[in-house]
């Protein structure tokens, strides 16, 4: 077992000198663009979920008590 402070996978990848410069940024821009698809379709899923929490909760309170009536008197 290694001596190291960081975590390795059990195969190593040997340091190929042939990797071209553009590969590293073309990387992390692919990176950015995939979290930040999954983000926003993630953040649309939940948007969705509470505006469909919100409705029924309106539809359940305007079951409760329909329109034009008092509100009920609680005595005190």
């Amino acid at each position: 077992m290694g001596g190291g402070f960081w975590p390795t996978l059990p195969l190593k990848m040997p340091y190929s000198e042939g990797v071209p410069h553009w590969w590293d940024p073309a990387w992390w821009i692919f990176q950015i663009v995939v979290m930040s698809i999954l983000l926003l379709t993630l953040r649309k899923v939940a948007m969705s979920i509470d505006q469909a929490e919100k409705v029924e909760k309106e539809q359940r309170v305007s079951r409760r008590r329909s329109p034009g009536t008092p509100p009920p008197n609680i005595p005190g």
